[in-house]
């Protein structure tokens, strides 16, 4: 089973709900971060939003 999306337009979708959805999550983990937040508490936002991106390029995959 090989993971790359061969669909150029699912592999642009991905992309842009790359964009939609993770980006602004990271940016509220760098918030935190940078408010001072002890890194265990600010990473559960970290790996939402990269729950959210792996699954969201796996949905891609079929």
């Amino acid at each position: 089973m090989k993971l790359v999306i061969k669909d150029k337009k699912n592999l642009k979708k991905w992309g842009v709900n790359l964009l939609k959805f993770t980006a602004p999550a990271l940016s509220v983990f760098f918030g935190l971060l940078q408010q001072e937040v002890p890194f265990k508490q600010a990473s559960w936002v970290l790996l939402l939003a990269l729950y959210g991106a792996i699954s969201d390029y796996l949905k891609k995959l079929k």
